[in-house]
């Protein structure tokens, strides 16, 4: 009788204490990134490539409503574009300059200051400007979609990221690699664009600041 008398004040007094530690506390972080990103066009027919270097930097807003389980927001200025493969010394690249606005779930794994994390969603972008650099000797070389406007300002595709957050006494601290993978075409098929595909791929590596809301 008595040491279940015990055993019924253990588990009584060990019941609350369990509770108290299983209690989970929204985060939501807001902050900047900035980190640089490789690029290419996948065309259809193939267009050979080099791969084209650029920027992208913008806000991110990120909120874990569950255990491991969240969103992440951000709204980036971001560089692509395509660079040819063509002979030396002919030259010819494209800059295209997005405002994109990718959002995604946010998983987490890991303890409480280092944690290892996975982002997985969709991204909208608008063009704002784009840039033809054209330098060609031989004349043979040239293309007929060379000098074209782009015809769809507008991309939307899937994104994909892993990365590694550390949470310290001035802020969480976030790594990240991202790929892009377009689904829709900035050319529309003509006798001048006669590309029945034309969508960016981007893979960015990324440094984020973020603080909490709360503090």
């Amino acid at each position: 009788m008595r040491n279940t008398l015990v055993i019924i004040i253990v588990l009584c007094l060990g019941s609350p204490l369990a509770k108290t530690q299983s209690v989970f506390i929204p985060e939501t972080n807001f902050g900047i990134k900035l980190g640089g990103n490789l690029s290419m066009v996948s065309f259809d027919p193939m267009v050979e490539q080099d791969l084209n270097y650029g920027f992208v930097g913008g806000l991110v807003f990120k909120h874990i409503s569950q255990k491991s389980l969240g969103i992440q927001v951000e709204l980036n200025y971001l560089q692509a574009g395509w660079s040819e493969n063509l002979e030396s010394p002919n030259s010819y690249s494209r800059r295209l300059n997005y405002i994109q606005l990718p959002a995604m779930t946010h998983i987490i794994f890991g303890k409480r200051k280092t944690r290892f994390l996975i982002n997985l969603g969709s991204y909208f972008s608008y063009l704002v400007s784009d840039k033809e650099t054209i330098d060609l000797i031989a004349d043979e070389e040239e293309q007929i979609y060379y000098g074209q406007d782009i015809e769809h300002q507008v991309d939307f595709g899937l994104c994909f990221g892993l990365g590694l957050s550390r949470n310290s006494s001035i802020g969480l601290i976030q790594i990240e690699g991202r790929v892009n993978f377009g689904l829709s075409s900035f050319f529309d098929y003509s006798a001048a664009t006669p590309f029945d595909k034309s969508s960016n791929q981007i893979a960015e590596l990324t440094l984020s600041y973020l603080m909490d809301y709360k503090k």
